[in-house]
């Protein structure tokens, strides 16, 4: 990458030399990066059939993805614009490099906040990783052996030689790198509507001890908020829209959450009977993508937090760790309501959890969930693993994926004998959570190839676990949604806004 050779030598600007050494440092961490996110997207997509190798690099990969795009979308867009002038008509490696850069930054955008027809995003999916992980590094090898071989006597000159900065390119260039920064980070100084969800007031109901009817509240009073959702596992090409409403009475927030999804997903691991026993239906016990439920998230800050409000989850969500798709961790606390159709759903309740810090001698390392008084969900399987712990006193008391507790009894051979062969029990015995982890209430429904989620829960909860819901001041959060899938989420990377109207 050099400016052409003047008749007393070459002769490089200060900026020229700046972008020459930190640009490949910045391909550098986006290719070692990006094979990583490669490595733990859905199985279909991956090549190491969605989990990271031993050799990758590990942790918060895609937070160190987007900080590396930071250099060197800026520094690419400003190459082009002052020196990509002197390779076109002629090609070489400088001008793959220089495409090849453009390339990744364009379609790096649309990966990072999905748009348009599902063969657009894949189009954008593929051609991003065929650039990054074979067009990029083949031309960045094939540039750097030209410096240290046929054009060695101008690497000295790239770095040293030159004359001083020239304020006003440098200036400019920072105030690209600024306004490429507020794209890339959720950074605008004024959060665009089409990123905020607004809480539109509504009247409390006449006697606010009531159980609110979710489903009948005015949500047509509620400006929706659209979000794209892509890379999970089960929807159709990854993808999926969600639709977002929120509306509060000053004591209670309300949310809406509609999204995509053809079909009803209501079995966790269960167990059939079969004629000489049981059968246990799971296919990945680590990362279940069959026999699972149909979920949706959303996760709030519960203190000020400025990685996640310009990374988002990126900032939280780690690759490795002995983990299929990696692991959640975050030194701030971080409100995350996981909504789940059979653990937590049948019992009218969303899983009220956080992320903390990484402990690895935790199951879940930094995903834990919020202390409770009593009920929950439980595992159906006995101690030896051979068939169910509980089984329905009836059949008919069955419902939603569930045995509710008060209808399960403990398992005996004599019970099973009266259980027809082919018969599917529920993996899971469940009851209502009481204590902060059962503060959010919610109802749902399937209808139309689409999920319909109401949930509530009080803007305040004195609980050290949970997000605060303030009128007149926006929250930062995010959403994803699963199809059938433990872990294998459909995301995007940015940032929205809640703001509870006065």
């Amino acid at each position: 990458m050099a400016t052409p050779e003047s008749p007393a030598g070459p002769s490089y600007s200060f900026l020229f030399r700046l972008l020459h050494w930190a640009l490949p440092v910045a391909a550098l961490v986006l290719v070692l990066t990006g094979l990583s996110l490669h490595a733990v997207a859905r199985p279909v997509w991956s090549v190491f059939a969605g989990t990271l190798p031993a050799w990758a690099w590990p942790g918060r990969v895609g937070l160190w993805h987007l900080v590396a795009a930071l250099l060197f979308t800026p520094g690419t867009v400003a190459v082009a614009v002052l020196y990509g002038r002197f390779w076109l008509g002629r090609p070489n490696v400088k001008l793959w490099l220089l495409l090849s850069s453009l390339l990744l930054a364009g379609t790096g955008l649309l990966l990072l906040a999905p748009m348009g027809p599902p063969a657009v995003y894949n189009a954008a999916r593929a051609l991003h990783g065929l650039v990054g992980l074979v067009a990029m590094p083949v031309a960045l090898v094939w540039h750097t052996i030209e410096g240290f071989t046929r054009h060695r006597g101008r690497l000295i000159a790239a770095f040293w030689r030159g004359p001083a900065p020239r304020w006003a390119p440098l200036a400019a260039f920072v105030l690209l790198a600024v306004a490429s920064a507020c794209l890339v980070l959720n950074g605008l100084p004024l959060v665009p509507p089409w990123r905020t969800l607004e809480a539109a007031r509504i009247d409390p109901p006449a006697n606010t001890d009531s159980t609110v009817d979710l489903a009948a509240l005015p949500w047509r009073e509620a400006r929706p908020l659209t979000i794209e959702l892509a890379n999970g596992a089960g929807y159709r090409d990854g993808r999926t829209t969600a639709t977002l409403r929120a509306l509060h009475d000053g004591r209670r927030l309300f949310l809406k959450a509609e999204w995509l999804d053809p079909d009803e997903d209501r079995r966790y691991r269960p167990w059939r009977r079969t004629d000489d026993g049981w059968e246990h239906l799971v296919t990945n016990p680590n990362d279940e993508n069959v026999f699972a439920e149909d979920k949706f998230a959303m996760v709030f800050p519960i203190e000020p937090n400025p990685w996640f409000e310009r990374f988002g989850c990126a900032a939280s969500c780690h690759a490795g760790g002995g983990r299929d798709y990696g692991y959640k961790a975050t030194p701030r606390l971080l409100d995350v309501w996981h909504w789940k159709a059979v653990r937590t759903d049948p019992v009218g309740q969303v899983d009220d959890q956080y992320w903390t810090v990484a402990d690895f001698e935790q199951r879940n390392v930094g995903r834990l969930s919020d202390p409770r008084d009593g009920g929950g969900y439980a595992s159906n399987v006995s101690d030896d693993a051979t068939h169910p712990a509980w089984l329905p006193e009836q059949l008919e008391r069955v419902r939603d994926g569930i045995i509710p507790r008060e209808h399960a009894v403990e398992y005996t051979p004599e019970a099973a004998v009266a259980i027809p062969p082919g018969t599917m029990i529920p993996g899971i015995v469940a009851s209502p959570m009481s204590g902060d982890r059962g503060d959010v209430r919610c109802v749902s429904e399937h209808r139309d190839g689409r999920w319909r989620v109401y949930m509530e829960r009080a803007l305040e909860t004195g609980s050290d676990y949970d997000a605060r819901f303030i009128p007149g001041e926006p929250l930062p959060f995010t959403a994803a949604a699963f199809d059938r899938s433990g872990k294998r989420h459909a995301y995007n990377h940015t940032v929205y806004r809640l703001m509870l109207l006065p």
